[in-house]
């Protein structure tokens, strides 16, 4: 029988599927190249990302075989060259910049507003198209391309920054990110594996079968589901994820999640310590909490404290 978790994931995507009419993932086309292989060739030199340390936004285009695509990152905590830097990835959709009294987004929930500070470096990272409206960022995703494009260009920023902080810090350099984040966070540790950790929140390593056999599905254009060996064949990366040192990896799933299904995503963290969430894709990302202690205990140096999901 279908829980409360699993009901607000069904109906969340059924509705949105229903705003977005025809204007759904990949429906003008679903040609592109491998992830992985994009990914792999996408390079941006360090020396085009600014100095982490200095406040204030920085736009930094990132050149893939797909195109130049236009990302972001912003220091939003720096603390001092000894601490660990944790370098986060936001959610499909969200605005990660947005500062405004009424505004909501998963790095202001996890990390911002608490009684103390956190004793880390923050820099949070934004995504091509994601600097817009939903609608310009939904029609966008109608060229699979460009949501390879997407991809590859946030795993190189998140190279590039990997590289740039490691040189000018003496402590660790942490990846996470959550849903849209976490793919890309998995990605980086698959085609670089350059950071001192990842920690991967409702994601996997298996995206072409998000939108082929989850409820995501109704997200993607007919023409593209008819095509389920093409989606597989360019977004999955299970086989370069599994070839990296499994130590490295502190993944996150929602036992519930009907978005990121946890049995089709677990295989590829097996020889991992798997943190699992009673809660499904949507109840799951609201539970600050959790996921903040999650990702804390994760970091090397932090102490890893229990916490009841």
């Amino acid at each position: 029988m279908i829980n409360r978790h699993e009901l607000i994931d069904v109906a969340t995507i059924r509705l949105s599927a229903l705003l977005l009419g025809e204007s759904t993932f990949f429906a003008r086309s679903v040609d592109a190249p491998p992830l992985v292989d994009v990914t792999s060739e996408t390079t941006l030199p360090v020396d085009e990302v600014g100095d982490p340390r200095t406040a204030g936004r920085c736009d930094v285009e990132v050149d893939t075989p797909c195109g130049v695509f236009e990302t972001a990152y912003l220091p939003w905590q720096w603390l001092g060259p000894e601490y660990p830097t944790l370098v986060y990835h936001h959610g499909s959709g969200e605005r990660p910049f947005d500062s405004g009294r009424f505004s909501t987004n998963s790095v202001r929930r996890l990390f911002c507003g608490l009684e103390e500070d956190l004793p880390i470096n923050l820099i949070a990272v934004r995504a091509p198209f994601h600097d817009g409206s939903s609608r310009e960022y939904i029609r966008a995703m109608g060229e699979l391309e460009n949501f390879v494009g997407m991809l590859a260009a946030s795993a190189g920023l998140l190279e590039a920054l990997t590289d740039r902080i490691a040189d000018r810090t003496d402590g660790p350099v942490v990846l996470s990110g959550i849903s849209l984040g976490g793919w890309v966070v998995n990605l980086h540790r698959a085609c670089f594996g350059s950071a001192d950790r990842y920690v991967p929140l409702f994601a996997g390593a298996a995206l072409g079968d998000m939108f082929v056999s989850s409820v995501y599905r109704y997200m993607t254009a007919d023409a593209a589901r008819r095509r389920p060996s093409q989606l597989r064949e360019v977004l999955d990366f299970e086989d370069a994820f599994r070839a990296v040192e499994a130590a490295n990896c502190a993944p996150l799933l929602g036992r519930y999640d009907r978005i990121i299904e946890y049995d089709r995503q677990r295989p590829s963290y097996t020889g991992m310590s798997l943190a699992v969430l009673e809660r499904g894709h949507v109840t799951g990302s609201l539970a600050a909490a959790p996921l903040r202690q999650h990702v804390l205990g994760a970091i090397p140096g932090m102490d890893d404290e229990t916490v009841d999901f």
